[in-house]
Formats: structure tokens, sequence, C-alpha cells
């Protein structure tokens, strides 16, 4: 029978070890990768706020539009009813809601 440390030799490369310099070349090159991905990100998340928040997102053209003078003009799916449209009647807007301390 062969020996067991026999068995493998030379089958098998060394592992590969980096010398100090190719590990800090790649911790530096690791680094601005985060850094720009970092950037990346926030500039997304800004450009995306900026956004959202210039945009009036109550009347977003769901069911009403705009015409050419400014006025809501609605448009809805065909087949929909304006009554299907309609907000429910226990609703109340936002305008006649009663505040806090005030009674209904």
């Amino acid at each position: 029978m062969s020996d067991d440390k026999e068995k493998y030799a030379g089958q098998f490369a060394q592992a590969y070890t980096p010398d100090p310099a190719e590990v800090k070349a790649r911790n530096s090159r690791n680094r601005w990768l985060g850094v720009a991905l970092a950037v990346f990100v926030i500039l997304v998340g800004v450009i995306t706020f900026i956004r959202l928040s210039s945009s009036d997102l109550s009347e977003s053209g769901f069911y009403y539009t705009m015409d050419d003078k400014g006025e809501k003009v609605q448009t809805l799916p065909e087949g929909m009813s304006p009554e299907q449209a309609a907000p429910p009647p226990n609703l109340t807007p936002v305008e006649d809601a009663p505040t806090e301390g005030e009674t209904p």
C-alpha cells in the first residue's frame, strides 16, 4: 500500500498568496469602487427626491388630465362611469375635515 502523504504528491498547485503591494492595490481599488457606488446611490436618491417633491401627486393624471387652458378634464377608462370613479360617499375632503380638538 502507498503512503497517504505520497498519494497526491504533485497533483495540487500551491495556493496563490499575493504580495503586500498587490493587496494594497486591491484594497485601494475596492475603496474607490465603494465611494463611486455610494456617490451614484446618493445622486439617484437626490434626483428622485427632487423630481417627486416638485410634482403634484394629488392630480397625477390617473382619472383627470389638464386641457390647454389648465382646467381639469375627466378622462375615464373605457366602460367606466363617473359614479364608479367618484370617491366613496363617507370620505371627507381635507378642507372640510375637523382639526384636532374640534368636534365633528
